[in-house]
């Protein structure tokens, strides 16, 4: 099984696509909103790079504040799409060209089925933590960094943990955060052939299980049930990030296994009746 997904995730690291969608995760972080000026005006963090010799008089323009604030905007529109390009376009291809029954000979079933879908996910997991530290990256060497604002502005910011620590929760939280990103785009390759499905349906979900949720937290918000609105907004994708909040975003790890223990099935079902073709 070990092999099975080493070779799946060696597949998925086709450069081309990798250039394509970790270039697009920096750049869609960039077009977050940095700063809000006096006028309500929002100011995306790339327009912020150019001022940046003005950024040392408040921690909120941090290099490590401008971090957390680049998951937004954007980015949680496209972030399906460009998290599972690679492996809805090598799915389509290997149901194309038959090698989906060469695969399922060899290794059975089961095992091609799983191995397939957790590469998925652990692909869409490595492309989004290497794009999001990259972004990183980006910002430590044009902002200056919270060690430099008095130390109770830092204990404030990071809420009495350390520097590393936080670093080291969000690249956590980055990893989950791009699997959970990617469950919309392998459902869809896994489900559908057409090619258009493909294109636009990553989106159009993402869309819809956001509606829903943001429904469900205005009526929660409007009865005043702030114990349930907390646990709605553990089920977004960007609260997997939060690891430092509690335990709610545990809730969001349980929901993405369960969807692709569901999507395991559903593969295994579909290629024990031979459903390989394109």
């Amino acid at each position: 099984m070990c092999q099975m997904l080493k070779a799946e995730l060696k597949k998925l690291s086709f450069i081309p696509y990798l250039i394509l969608s970790i270039s697009g995760i920096v750049l869609l972080c960039l077009s977050a909103t940095g700063e809000t000026d006096m006028s309500g005006k929002q100011i995306s963090i790339f327009s912020l790079i150019f001022q940046a010799q003005q950024a040392n008089t408040d921690i909120s323009k941090s290099a490590l504040a401008l971090w957390q604030a680049g998951i937004g905007g954007w980015l949680v529109v496209f972030a399906p799409m460009l998290l599972s390009m690679g492996y809805i376009l090598l799915l389509s291809e290997e149901r194309r060209n038959g090698q989906i029954r060469f695969h399922i000979l060899r290794s059975g079933n089961w095992k091609y089925c799983i191995s397939k879908v957790c590469s998925g996910a652990l692909a869409g997991g490595i492309v989004f933590l290497i794009g999001y530290a990259l972004f990183g990256l980006l910002l430590v060497m044009r902002f200056p960094s919270v060690r430099t604002f008095p130390i109770e502005e830092q204990e404030i910011f990071l809420l009495g943990s350390s520097i590393g620590i936080v670093i080291m929760k969000k690249l956590i939280g980055a990893f989950l955060y791009g699997m959970f990103g990617s469950v919309f785009g392998v459902g869809v390759a896994i489900v559908f052939r057409d090619k258009y499905m493909l294109v636009c349906l990553p989106f159009m979900i993402n869309y819809i299980y956001k509606q829903i949720l943001s429904k469900l937290a205005t009526d929660a918000m409007a009865a005043e049930a702030w114990t349930r609105l907390n646990r709605i907004d553990a089920f977004r994708p960007e609260s997997i990030m939060n690891l430092s909040l509690g335990w709610n975003w545990f809730l969001s790890v349980i929901l993405m296994s369960a969807i692709y223990v569901v999507l395991a099935v559903i593969f295994y079902h579909s290629v024990k009746r031979g459903d390989w073709g394109a």
